[in-house]
């Protein structure tokens, strides 16, 4: 998108700031660093050749020859490299010689001259010193020192000491746009190597539609943030797929349980209305047509119930629902079914037991468990219901001594329309099982098959809290 800045681009922004704002600080506490020991020096410099010259004058008087003497031979050797000046000035502040930098520039005494120990003068004592600028393209340090007899002062120009801060701070000022565009484009190269699996990412999502559902996500093997990222997305494409194909199959076997009736309905009908007939035979199609709307209807609410559960169970659905009382009340109700059976309905003490949920979705789950295991019970046998509490999870099994499910059958039990062993002519139309396990997936739990040749057991597991 125009006037937009990609990920990159704002990544190597920000990388190149953060570089620069580190270097700059780095490069200013070291000039600060490097200015402050170059006057340090240029202080002792100056200061240990008039120290020389108090020195002088301490042993052979102010205004004496081989103190002149002295003070030239220090300008001398000074003059060429540092522009040293020296001068005297005596008690009356009459100056008695001059020479070096100080002839060029000559330089006034101050008003009041600081009274500083000999053993205080290394210590750069801040009055002693001041700075001046005469034009020249560094400053002057002017030193200013009581003698016996007088006053004694040094002048030295900074250049040898001030260039090297100097000279650093301008290496930096020059080699900072070319050190900008290096770490710029490091940081464009970085950006662009970190957000390459994300561009692989995109350019998988975008492949990836209803028809082209094969395409998983690469992983580096990092194992970092973006690989975690990848495995995500992969999990979940994992279940989206797994979700178009149970709907694919749940629309085919949809399509085909209720085309069944609807052919035979029709079927019916033509055959009806090929004469006439008597009113007791009219009365007897109508009859038959009865039977299967009521087959067709039957069908046609279980997809409805079964596409409301795997929507979920809102909020506003879970109230506290007393699991145990809820568990009598479906066994009392399919007492009689049993007893007509020859079949015994045998309930365990069962444990105070709260579950969060729908009353009515939890009643139905166990009604289609516990007449699932009459229906297919031989006569003689046993249904039991127990309940327990594990790890904070509510356990129901519903257990039977029937026909047993083959091991290759226990998943397939639990798709829409499939009824294991079922004559076609058989009543229901194989929702209560999948129906069933959908409900106990929207209270958050889980249904389970643990079937044998002596019967099969279905476990049912709910949260006693909600999620």
């Amino acid at each position: 998108m125009t006037g937009r800045l990609s990920i990159g681009a704002r990544w190597t922004l920000r990388f190149t700031g953060a570089l620069l704002v580190t270097v700059s600080i780095f490069a200013g506490i070291l000039y600060a660093q490097v200015s402050a020991r170059t006057q340090h020096d240029a202080r002792v410099f100056l200061a240990l050749r008039v120290k020389d010259l108090a020195t002088a004058v301490d042993r052979d008087g102010i205004d004496s020859e081989a103190t002149r003497n002295a003070l030239i031979r220090s300008v001398r050797v000074g003059e060429a490299d540092f522009k040293l000046g020296l001068q005297l000035f005596d008690e009356n502040r009459a100056l008695l010689v001059r020479g070096g930098s100080l002839e060029r520039h000559p330089q006034l005494l101050p008003r009041t001259v600081p009274e500083v120990e000999p053993s205080a003068v290394l210590a750069e004592q801040t009055a002693l010193f001041s700075e001046h600028d005469v034009g020249e393209n560094y400053p002057y340090l002017l030193m200013t020192l009581p003698v016996e007899g007088g006053v004694a002062q040094g002048f030295l120009y900074q250049r040898q000491f001030v260039r090297a801060a100097r000279d650093l701070r301008n290496q930096f000022l020059y080699t900072a746009p070319m050190m900008l565009l290096i770490v710029a484009g490091m940081g464009y190269l970085l950006a662009r190597g970190s957000l390459q699996p994300i561009k692989d990412i995109t350019a998988t999502a975008q492949r990836i539609s209803g028809t082209h559902m094969e395409e998983t996500i690469p992983t580096s093997g990092s194992r970092d943030e973006l690989d975690e990222l990848a495995g995500t997305l992969n999990a979940m494409m994992d279940r989206v797929r797994e979700g178009f194909a149970r709907t694919r199959r749940f629309s085919a076997n949809a399509a085909h349980e209720l085309r069944t009736p609807l052919n035979r309905m029709r079927g019916r009908l033509e055959v009806t209305l090929e004469k006439e007939r008597t009113p007791d035979e009219y009365r007897e199609a109508l009859g038959d047509l009865m039977h299967d709307v009521e087959h067709l209807s039957e069908g046609v609410h279980g997809l409805m119930r079964l596409a409301q559960s795997e929507a979920g169970l809102s909020d506003e659905q879970r109230v506290d629902v007393d699991l145990s009382g809820l568990l009598m009340e479906v066994t009392s109700f399919f007492e009689p079914l049993a007893d007509e059976k020859r079949i015994t309905l045998d309930v365990a003490d069962l444990p105070p037991i709260t579950v969060p949920g729908d009353p009515s979705w939890l009643h139905q789950v166990f009604a289609n468990l516990v007449h699932n295991a009459i229906k297919y019970t031989p006569e003689g046998g046993t249904v039991s219901v127990e309940a327990a509490v594990h790890a904070g999870d509510a356990t129901v099994v519903v257990r039977d001594t029937g026909i047993g499910i083959a091991p290759e059958e226990a998943e397939r039990i639990f798709e829409p329309f499939h009824r294991v062993g079922a004559k076609p002519d058989a009543p229901g139309v194989g929702l209560g099982l999948p129906l069933a396990r959908e409900l106990v997936r929207a209270h958050g739990g889980a249904l389970n098959l643990m079937s044998g040749s002596d019967g099969s057991d279905f476990v049912v597991r709910l949260p006693t809290r909600s999620a």
